[in-house]
């Protein structure tokens, strides 16, 4: 009954939101950078999924929810040890370059960032992004976080995988701090323009509720669990950055400083009109991380540190 009551108000009310999330995209083994996809989400199965296991993986959280998370690499064997994973930003609203995208140009740019990082590199898709199964509406969730986890589990076993740098831009960086309070075994994290505390963000753009119209999920309150004995997180952002203010991307250095986890604010300046865009900035960080460099010698890269 609910099912048809739902169909029925998509088909007197076609061009909402909720309407197109309620249908669906089936889940391509292709590479799927459409509009509608993000805007509906992705279906997919497991059978599905493990058709193309050198760019996918399933992901399950419990009993209820799983997707196939796509990814493109470079660098990575049966016995990797140690890898960087980047996380991109949020890609609603939806800009021509993200529909533009090709898995050919992920595929370059994953092993573009290997070769000049010196080391195996995986750029993942979000739920509902990049042709991963989910929804793109359900971003900043615990739920997000969990089913990167629950991917970065699979990656793990498939590329023998010990410890992992993550970075994330934007909403990339609110997943990687969540992914901190999930994961013991992060030994170094860059969230990079990251609302790590989306309710300071909404609050100051005079929101009662994330933009998402969902709760979202508070990284810097939740951070209690168990941690890498060598974890490391360097927070990175503009604070001129107009779109996630720099009092919501600082709110992870409270928890930091309450447990003792070595941590390093740096400034850096985003290239796009808000001062927000800092991607490139965070793989190079996030480098440096995993070749063990000193907080002072990323210090001293502070002024190179742009879009």
């Amino acid at each position: 009954m609910k099912t048809t009551k739902a169909i029925l108000l998509c088909v007197l009310f076609a061009t909402s939101f909720a309407c197109h999330a309620f249908f669906k995209v089936d889940f391509s083994l292709e590479d799927d950078f459409s509009d509608s996809s993000v805007r509906r989400g992705i279906s997919a199965t497991r059978e599905k999924c493990n058709l193309i296991p050198e760019k996918a993986v399933w992901s399950r959280v419990g009993l209820e929810i799983a997707e196939c998370i796509k990814f493109w690499s470079s660098g990575l064997t049966h016995n990797t040890g140690r890898a960087i994973v980047f996380f991109h930003g949020d890609v609603i609203p939806i800009r021509p370059s993200y529909s533009k995208m090709t898995g050919d140009r992920l595929n370059k740019i994953s092993i573009g960032w290997s070769q000049k990082l010196r080391a195996p590199f995986i750029y993942m898709g979000r739920p509902g992004t990049l042709g991963s199964s989910g929804s793109h509406s359900r971003r900043r969730l615990l739920e997000e976080g969990q089913i990167i986890s629950a991917a970065l589990d699979g990656l793990k076993i498939k590329y023998g995988i010990n410890e992992f740098v993550v970075a994330g831009q934007s909403g990339g960086g609110h997943l990687t701090a969540s992914l901190l309070t999930l994961r013991n075994d992060i030994v170094c994290a860059v969230p990079t323009s990251a609302p790590s505390s989306p309710r300071i963000r909404f609050l100051k753009m005079g929101r009662t509720i994330d933009t998402t119209n969902l709760p979202s999920y508070e990284p810097f309150e939740n951070f209690t669990n168990p941690v890498h004995k060598d974890l490391r997180v360097v927070v990175l952002g503009d604070p001129m950055d107009s779109n996630v203010f720099w009092e919501s991307q600082t709110a992870l250095v409270e928890p930091l400083k309450k447990r003792g986890i070595p941590h390093l604010i740096l400034e850096g300046q985003g290239s796009d009109p808000s001062r927000h865009e800092l991607s490139n900035s965070s793989r190079d960080i996030a480098g440096m991380c995993f070749h063990n460099k000193s907080f002072e010698e990323m210090k001293s890269h502070e002024l190179k540190l742009r879009g």
